[in-house]
């Protein structure tokens, strides 16, 4: 399924399809395990139609490959947009640090003992006409164990 999937060329000249058919990821750059953040994805750079002929179908939203969801779309929708609740939990940390240890690792912050992973969302829009298309965003996933009042200084 993903050698059928469309994804941005070069994203700083893309192509008049793929500006107005790439998800755009909105949402926080940086989230804690155990709180709700809200994530919105609205199709293409210059907003798609949504008419008989022409639409999105429907948008699926994952996080570090978890689905968080899927949006049913259709002609009828007023634009193509979707809005996410994501929840991440505590145990992305210590699975991505199994995943990725060889890659990347898991980020613990020496002065406060906070652990971290950077991750990604990634969104997926089917278009009736031009079929699926994907675009990817990098988020860091905090553990909620944090000590209370301490900050920190950690940098990607």
């Amino acid at each position: 399924m993903t050698d059928n999937i469309n994804r941005l060329k070069d994203k700083d000249n893309p192509t008049e399809t793929e500006k107005k058919h790439i998800p755009v990821i909105e949402g926080p750059s940086m989230m804690t395990a155990g709180g709700t953040y809200e994530v919105t994805v609205s199709v293409g750079i210059e907003p798609h139609v949504m008419e008989e002929n022409h639409y999105i179908e429907w948008i699926d939203l994952y996080l570090a490959d978890q689905k968080i969801g899927r949006v049913e779309l259709g002609p009828s929708a007023e634009k193509a947009e979707a809005t996410f609740n994501v929840t991440p939990h505590e145990e992305l940390i210590g699975e991505k640090e199994f995943e990725v240890c060889h890659i990347r690792g898991v980020n613990v912050c020496g002065d406060c003992g906070l652990t971290s992973v950077i991750t990604d969302f990634k969104a997926i829009e089917s278009c009736n006409v031009h079929g699926l298309w994907e675009s990817s965003m990098e988020v860091e996933v905090m553990s909620s164990k944090q000590k209370p009042g301490k900050k920190c200084s950690w940098k990607a």
